[in-house]
């Protein structure tokens, strides 16, 4: 892929430059013509060309969009103005209107100065969870959490969470493994692109609060587990959704059978549900860090799981006092600007350059 790219774009620009080489020769041929050489341009085209040049040098979108903005701006001036040579700015005889032009520089400023704006107004921070209003204390802990796992941002978590279903469940509750896939899909072309094909779908969990009990499938070879708050139901299904397959989820041989584990007194378990279409449609397919920074957390909730089933049984007590204090401190206060760069505008500007 990368060599074919790397060919056509060559073969492309060659073939530009035998274009512009071949129009200079039919030029050159017209009767009366000769080659002369004119004035430099004036200071509004020389600050334009500085400024297209400019846009390749910084690696900040905002910062690029910026010197396209100005330097469409200066061209077009330079354009109305008479085409002046230099030093000149104006040149009366030539000074006219060019609609094309005004048109022309509408265009480019606007689809580069409408996203531009929109991403200085940005802020992270005033992302607010719609998750109902009995559980958003809970959703702002999740994202603590989920944010000292893998600096996820708020708009990006408010994607997952919002996605998902919150569901208040009682003790000995058995919870839905597989569901059968709606009948409402776009194609057939989806079923088989979000690998259903017809088959039952899997559903996922994260436990908010309370205890999950999971029986493997008879024949997988794996013990029974429990897990508690900050952790996922079918993991390994969901990693692999998630694009990172592993030697756990290729010896599965069936969904696993979790029922709810009492709670502290009369405190219901709470789960955030999503299923395998949801995940797919509304995380996947979207833009920005979702999706990978799900497959962090799942990930990395995943290995802290594992490494439970390793710890010797007399050393459990430890691991549960560490796992304790982790949770506590994951879920301390945090500043909602946290995903946000905490750089000035002139540091970002001079890191902008790394491209160089």
């Amino acid at each position: 892929m990368a060599r074919n790219t790397f060919i056509w774009y060559t073969v492309s620009l060659v073939a530009l430059l035998i274009f512009f080489i071949s129009v200079a020769i039919w030029g050159s041929s017209q009767p009366g013509f000769k080659w002369k050489v004119a004035k430099p341009n004036g200071p509004f085209w020389q600050i334009a060309m500085f400024l297209f040049m400019y846009s390749g040098i910084v690696s900040d979108v905002a910062f690029i969009r910026t010197a396209v903005v100005l330097a469409n701006l200066f061209i077009t001036a330079w354009v109305i103005f008479g085409v002046a040579s230099w030093p000149n700015i104006w040149f009366s005889v030539l000074a006219e209107i060019h609609y094309d032009q005004l048109i022309w520089c509408f265009l480019c400023v606007f689809v580069n100065a409408l996203p531009m704006f929109r991403q200085f107004k940005f802020d992270d921070s005033k992302k607010k969870f719609e998750v109902g209003k009995k559980y958003v204390e809970m959703a702002e802990s999740v994202w603590r959490e989920w944010w000292r796992r893998s600096g996820i941002p708020r708009t990006d978590f408010k994607t997952i969470v919002e996605a998902g279903e919150w569901m208040e469940l009682s003790a000995g509750k058995v919870l839905e493994m597989k569901e059968t896939p709606s009948s409402d899909s776009d194609s057939e072309g989806d079923n088989l692109e979000d690998g259903t094909n017809g088959d039952l779908d899997d559903i996922f969990y994260y436990v908010v609060r309370g205890k999950i009990h999971c029986q493997p499938a008879p024949g997988s070879g794996r013990k029974e587990f429990t897990l508690s708050s900050g952790y996922f139901c079918d993991a390994f299904a969901l990693m692999t959704l998630l694009g990172q397959t592993t030697v756990c989820m290729a010896m599965q041989m069936g969904p696993n059978r979790a029922t709810v584990l009492p709670g502290d007194g009369d405190e219901k378990t709470v789960v955030i549900k999503w299923s395998q279409k949801t995940i797919v449609n509304k995380i996947i397919r979207t833009h920005g860090f979702a999706p990978l920074c799900l497959k962090t957390v799942v990930s990395s909730a995943t290995l802290d799981s594992l490494y439970k089933e390793a710890v010797q049984e007399d050393h459990l007590e430890i691991f549960d006092l560490v796992e304790k204090k982790r949770k506590e401190l994951a879920q301390a206060p945090l500043d909602k600007k946290a995903a946000m760069p905490q750089r000035s505008f002139w540091q970002q500007f001079k890191m902008s350059h790394i491209s160089l």
